[in-house]
This record gives C-alpha cells, sequence and structure tokens, in this order.
C-alpha cells in the first residue's frame, strides 16, 4: 500500500505489468494494490492490453499471459555470465536434439553480451544436429505440463536394476536436478510406493497425463525432504556420517574449492591433508563420486562404505592381473608384494 501515489503513470505500468505476469487481478484489486482508483486501474489495464497477451482468467479478473509474453529481461554483464555459464552446461549435457532446450537458450542468448551470445548459439545449433528421439521429448512434455497443471501421470518406469517395468500413477510434486550429474528426477507421490519417490526421467518409458488433478500437501517441504540426500535420494533412514580422509597436496586444495554438501565440515590435518565429513542419507549415492578421487581418498566411516571401495579395490586389482591376498602377515606387507609382484 502506499506505493502507487508516489508513482509515475510509466512507473505504474511497470508495477502493473509485474503483477499481472505473477497472476490474475480484478480491476478492483489492482487499484486497492496500488491506491490508485478504479478508472484509472481500467484504463492502465487497457493500455497494458495494447502490449502484452492478456487473457480472462476468470470474469473480470486478468493476468497477462506468461506462455505467449516476450522477456524484456536486461542483464548486467555480471548478472548475465552467471545464466550462461549453466546455459552452457546444459547444452553440453544435451544428449539428444531437443527442441526446449535449444528455443529457451536462443531466448536467453538474446539478453546476453557478446561473445556470450554468439557462444550459446554456436552450441545450441550443435544440438539441434544430434539424433531426434520424439518419445523422449514428449515424455519430457507431459511430466513437465503435468507438474504446472497438478495433474496426475500414469507412467512406465523401469529402475536400474528392476527386469521389468512398473506402471505407477505419480502426483508430480517437484522437478529437481541432480546435483553430481546431468540426471533429472521428477519427485512424486507414487500409488505403488504409496510414497514420496523420486523418478530419473531418463527411465520413464512412457507417460500418459490423466485428467485426474491432485494437491500438493501443505506440509511437502523438499528443502527439508532433501537436506541429506547427496544426489537425489530419499528415504525414511536416519542419515549416516560420511567421515573421509583425503591426502595432502592437489586433491585437499580441490576439495577445499568447492562445497559439495549443505552439512559438509573440513578439518585441515598436520599432514596438509584433510578430513571430510557430512551427514547423508544413503552413502551408495557418493561411490561414483568418491571413486573419481582415485588412491586420493580413503573411507574411514560408516564401515559398510569402507569395506565396499575395499572390495572394489580388490577386484580391479585381479582384474589387471595382480593377486590380492586376504591372510595378513606379521608385517602387514602381503598386499603390495602381492599387488606389485615383490
Amino acid at each position: 500500500m502506499g506505493k502507487g501515489r508516489g508513482l509515475s503513470r510509466a512507473e505504474r505500468l511497470s508495477e502493473m505489468k509485474r503483477l499481472y505476469v505473477q497472476r490474475a487481478f480484478s480491476d478492483a484489486e489492482i487499484a486497492e494494490r496500488l491506491e490508485i482508483d478504479r478508472t484509472t486501474a481500467y484504463r492502465d489495464r487497457i493500455a497494458l492490453e495494447q502490449e502484452y497477451p492478456f487473457v480472462e482468467e476468470s470474469p473480470g479478473r486478468y493476468r497477462i499471459d506468461r506462455s505467449r509474453l516476450v522477456s524484456e529481461v536486461r542483464l548486467n554483464p555480471h548478472e548475465a555470465l552467471f545464466l550462461y555459464l549453466p546455459a552452457r552446461r546444459l547444452l553440453r549435457q544435451t544428449r539428444f536434439a531437443n527442441v526446449h532446450v535449444v528455443q529457451a537458450v536462443e531466448k536467453l542468448a538474446a539478453c546476453l553480451q557478446q561473445p556470450m551470445t554468439e557462444r550459446l548459439l554456436q552450441l545450441s545449433t550443435s544440438v539441434l544436429k544430434q539424433q531426434k528421439q520424439p518419445q523422449r521429448l514428449s515424455i519430457l512434455e507431459q511430466i513437465t505440463m503435468a507438474w504446472l497443471n497438478q495433474r496426475k501421470v500414469r507412467i512406465t518406469y523401469r529402475a536400474l536394476r528392476a527386469r521389468r517395468p512398473l506402471i505407477h500413477t505419480i502426483c508430480p510434486y517437484l522437478i529437481e536436478p541432480a546435483l553430481w550429474s546431468d540426471s533429472v528426477y521428477v519427485v512424486a507421490y507414487s500409488d505403488i510406493a504409496r510414497d514420496i519417490v523420486p523418478f530419473k526421467l531418463e527411465r520413464i518409458e512412457d507417460a500418459v497425463t490423466t485428467l485426474e488433478t491432485f494437491d500438493i500437501p501443505d506440509d511437502f517441504d523438499e528443502q527439508q525432504l532433501l537436506r541429506h540426500t547427496w544426489g537425489i535420494w530419499l528415504g525414511d533412514e536416519e542419515p549416516v556420517t560420511v567421515r573421509l580422509r583425503f591426502m595432502p597436496g592437489e586433491v585437499t586444495r580441490r576439495v577445499q574449492e568447492t562445497i559439495w554438501h549443505p552439512s559438509q565440515q573440513i578439518t585441515l590435518l598436520d599432514d596438509g591433508g584433510c578430513e571430510w565429513q557430512a551427514q547423508v542419507t544413503d552413502w551408495r549415492e557418493m561411490l561414483p563420486w568418491v571413486r573419481g578421487w582415485g588412491a586420493g581418498v580413503e573411507v574411514l566411516e560408516p564401515l559398510e562404505f569402507r569395506e565396499t571401495l575395499m572390495g572394489e579395490a580388490r577386484a580391479l586389482a585381479e582384474r589387471y592381473g595382480w593377486h590380492v591376498s586376504s591372510v595378513p602377515t606379521p608385517t602387514g606387507s602381503t598386499t603390495l608384494h602381492d599387488f606389485f609382484g615383490g
């Protein structure tokens, strides 16, 4: 309140446009919001309708149709950079000719400065040359619109270790990217699981939007739900403490450069290495990340995590023709001798 009386007409129209983009208003509601009379609100709305695509959402209540709105975003170079970078990543990680990705990036590119615009447009052209996957694109469209319109979707889903797909009817609550991969998940209530579970979009083999609507529960809290996940794995288990020791040198410096998990704690050690720990719902999601550090990291806990990596190290050694003995010697050097033939 009190905002409209101090605004010029141009400023008032700009504020009205911002409001109409968010939701529908009647002339009376806009007049009250901006502290102007209803006649002025009506005249200003008519003026805006000459420039922007309005729709009447319900009798006497109007909004701007965002699906037909051409963006007028203006960015300074520093703001532009932090949209350019994720757009580049998106294009580089798009594995098929996704026209929606290309069109979105092209619209964004128009808001940026050179050479950002040129670099994005060049990369988007290469995406269109990739293999077309109309079924995959259709599934993405179905899930997106079902999420936005709060409609249930019947999906055919094959889990990674499943022999055959299952048919779920889901209520999509959230579409969420995985933190450490290019995967995207729909977090949804499943009629089969009778719980909220993540479905990897790439593993959905078919999707059909139903006419049945749903409401997202008031107590659905995505921040609370995902606070202990490493990627997107959800569960009812209590989080466990994962402790890792990173070797001195470049590895430790690299670990300190990034916030890998919201709960992480890093303790520098006397030898120049560091100890990293975090509270994680399921340590199995961390396996690819920990493997990527190779011999630069040692799992301290939980014990099951440590033993899993020990087993993988043994299997890797045997894959390369090194026999790893399970019988310790007094010197504790059997493993090294077996690895390197000493």
